[in-house]
């Protein structure tokens, strides 16, 4: 019997990780082992991306010390300014790989906070990219993760600025900053979730339909990875949430005649092949490219030629 495999087009690195990465990996190329080189925080929330940078010579810090001789990478979900002061009082050379569209949410609170705005945060308050833009907010801003959260925002904040982290969920952010603005009419809203995101989300909630199940590829520490596991499965469909090919059970999925693969923003490329690969081993497999707002695009492979990069 024939198995399909549908490829979400946009699986695998966003933009900003792609910048991110390209940008470490250069650096790496052409300083080699002249200078120490480091990040602040894994890169991105890829466990394989991080070993292979380890290989390159990048190293990972999760604290600052006083001294650092070499460069330092700011990770992709950005750092508070009290991070970066602490940076530039090391000694390190700092080079910025902050993706732009956390950038922009913390320019807004930036700029928000100067015209006396109180900052509410929809996002995870543990993750880096919501401690940094809490950061930004110097004490005026908290993080809110769903609607029973909100009893937190203090009653007597009137002017409050809504953003939200950039891999949240646009359902949730669209019901809590609905009931933000009932309760806080003089509140604005910014939808900051980044469009690569909200593509990825709308892709596997259609995609999920269509298939008998879907595997999501992506780091388990990966935020946006962990929202496209949850559509999936919100959608009914087995869903198998893997870091690599190694994590995959071919027992379990070889039952399913059509199977759905996406991966989160900060899976490389690679590894959506390698699962691809392990799959196409069962042999009579066809593979095919799913995209919304366009038809699918067949791509036929045999096993030994599949996925490639035409």
């Amino acid at each position: 019997m024939t198995k399909k495999i549908i490829i979400a087009k946009s699986a695998g690195f966003c933009w900003g990780v792609k910048r991110a990465f390209d940008k470490v990996m250069g650096v790496a190329k052409t300083t080699g082992s002249k200078k120490a080189l480091y990040t602040y925080g894994p890169l991105i929330h890829n466990p394989e991306a991080v070993r292979l940078l380890e290989k390159e010579g990048v190293s990972v810090i999760d604290e600052i010390p006083s001294k650092i001789d070499g460069i330092v990478f700011v990770r992709t979900h950005g750092i508070s300014p009290a991070e970066r002061k602490r940076l530039r009082e090391s000694g390190a050379v700092i080079c910025d790989a902050t993706c732009p569209d956390v950038g922009i949410i913390q320019g807004i609170v930036k700029k928000h906070l100067k015209k006396g705005y109180h900052i509410v945060i929809v996002g995870d308050s543990k993750h880096p990219e919501v401690k940094a833009l809490l950061g930004f907010a110097e004490g005026n801003g908290i993080a809110i993760s769903s609607a029973a959260d909100l009893e937190k925002i203090p009653k007597d904040w009137s002017k409050i600025c809504v953003v939200a982290q950039s891999t949240q969920k646009e359902e949730r952010f669209g019901e809590i900053s609905s009931i933000i603005k009932e309760r806080f009419p003089e509140a604005i809203i910014f939808n900051t979730i980044c469009r690569s995101t909200a593509h990825r989300q709308e892709e596997v909630m259609r995609l999920s339909k269509q298939v008998d199940a879907m595997i999501v590829v992506g780091g388990s520490n990966s935020a946006n990875t962990n929202k496209l596991a949850e559509i999936s499965r919100e959608a009914n469909t087995p869903t198998f949430q893997i870091e690599s090919a190694n994590d995959l059970d071919l027992d379990a999925i070889k039952k399913f005649p059509v199977i759905g693969i996406t991966a989160g923003a900060s899976t490389p490329r690679w590894s959506i092949e390698e699962v691809v690969s392990k799959i196409a081993s069962l042999g009579n497999v066809e593979i095919e490219e799913f995209n919304i707002g366009d038809e699918r695009t067949q791509k036929t492979h045999d096993a030994k030629d599949n996925f490639r990069d035409d």
